[in-house]
């Protein structure tokens, strides 16, 4: 998650710098992108969806809903 905030904030850098801190900015992309830490990112967000999906399906969708629900108020508190 780092890595990704880390991008971000290299991304507004990299716009003030020119066309040499944007080329410098696609390499860091591509080394996030290629990063163990990125992959396990990915693959988190893989496993929680699928979760969600399964969990949709075996209770007719009651329990997704909920999750959304509550998700969505998280992120509102935040």
């Amino acid at each position: 998650m780092l890595a990704v905030i880390g991008f971000a904030v290299g991304y507004v850098v990299g716009c003030r710098a020119g066309q040499d801190g944007l080329n410098q900015l696609v390499k860091a992309w591509e080394t996030i992108q290629t990063s163990e830490e990125f992959a396990a990112m990915i693959e988190t967000g893989r496993d929680l969806l699928t979760s969600a999906a399964r969990q949709a399906f075996e209770t007719g969708g009651g329990v997704l809903a909920g999750e959304v629900k509550g998700a969505v108020g998280r992120l509102r508190a935040a």
